[in-house]
């Protein structure tokens, strides 16, 4: 990103997605308030949505129409499917609009995935002749076929909204295409706080409220710091429902959030060794990866326990590899527990 993201902005329609803001170390100074221009952004966004309603075909493919004078269409504004979240960002709260036109059947996605979306981006410009009140809407991006977006590394105001969706499912149809079906869509209205603020291009002006129709058709779990554990699981703690919507956990603080740290608790020992085992198969050793949280059942076609997550701390000896030992010997089950790799006190050799 950083100035790369503008000039790919310039020439490519698709990286307008991508922030300038987050993530990379780059601060732009605002030229204006934050807290100011939310404001008038949401001016502009209440505006147009008690101005125009929308309609949609059963591919969730929307379009937006400014009511007539007199017209009896439901304003967007008092649609049923309309919602809002709070965010707390730049010392300000935010209230994002969205609407809900189908949640998905499939997975939740969180804002350290890999999402499969199509999507269109609009931005509108009012204007006033004769108290004749006129709307016109630019379309800035337009992917139907879809495409791999991370959601750390786009807009602040997708990352917020997607991960309130589920994918669908897909069928391959016999001449190789792919039919995408029962996925999440919707409708973001994004201040422009939380997508491009100052930074403008020759297609989006600086200070500018966007919006977004998408379609999440798939996800892709991702692991930043490829230490054998998911970068949902490392974002925060899991038994918090959210903690996405909170900054990352940085269980050392090193200025590195887990996901992104290849040694969590400072310990001098990378947490991809810290997660590891060992378990012979057919006289030959073999090391994997505990899984976050084990499986509810065992499978007895593996050689090793299938219900054992990644352990806490322990001391005794485990009496059986094909046993699951008691939690005063080892813990792989509770979801509370300090799992090993975030235990500063807890070093290797281990036994498994």
């Amino acid at each position: 990103m950083k100035s790369l993201l503008k000039t790919l902005l310039t020439f490519a329609l698709i990286v307008s997605l991508f922030s300038c803001e987050e993530d990379d170390g780059v601060s732009l100074t605002p030229v204006r308030p934050y807290d100011e221009v939310f404001v008038e952004d949401s001016t502009k966004i209440r505006d147009f949505m008690n101005s125009h309603y929308i309609t949609y075909d059963s591919d969730y493919n929307v379009t937006f129409t400014q009511i007539p004078d007199g017209g009896t269409q439901t304003p967007i504004s008092e649609m049923n499917e309309l919602d809002t979240i709070q965010r707390k960002i730049h010392d300000i709260t935010y209230v994002i609009y969205y609407l809900k036109l189908r949640e998905g059947t499939g997975e939740n996605i969180t804002r350290v995935d890999s999402s499969f979306v199509s999507y269109k981006g609009v931005i509108f410009n009012k204007t006033t002749t004769d108290d004749e009140v006129t709307y016109n809407q630019t379309v800035f991006d337009n992917k139907q076929t879809p495409i791999w977006l991370s959601l750390d590394e786009v807009i602040r105001g997708w990352s917020e909204i997607i991960p309130l969706f589920k994918t669908g499912d897909f069928t391959t149809q016999t001449d190789g295409s792919i039919s995408y079906n029962n996925y999440g869509a919707g409708v973001m209205f994004i201040p422009s706080g939380l997508a491009y603020f100052s930074t403008g291009t020759l297609t989006i002006p600086s200070y500018t409220p966007t919006i977004f129709t998408f379609k999440l058709h798939n996800l892709r779990r991702r692991d930043h710091d490829q230490d054998g554990i998911l970068s949902m699981h490392e974002y925060g703690n899991p038994l918090d429902e959210d903690r996405f919507k909170k900054d990352a956990i940085d269980t050392d603080g090193d200025g590195r959030p887990d996901y992104l740290d290849i040694d969590d608790d400072g310990d001098g020992y990378l947490t991809k060794t810290e997660v590891r085992f060992t378990y012979v198969d057919g006289g030959q050793t073999i090391t994997s990866y505990y899984p976050f949280q084990g499986a509810t059942t065992d499978d007895p076609s593996t050689p090793y326990d299938d219900r054992r997550g990644i352990p806490r701390k322990f001391t005794g000896p485990i009496v059986s590899p094909s046993t699951l030992p008691s939690p005063i010997e080892a813990d792989f089950t509770d979801v509370a527990r300090l799992r090993r790799h975030l235990d500063k006190t807890c070093k290797p050799p281990y036994q498994n």
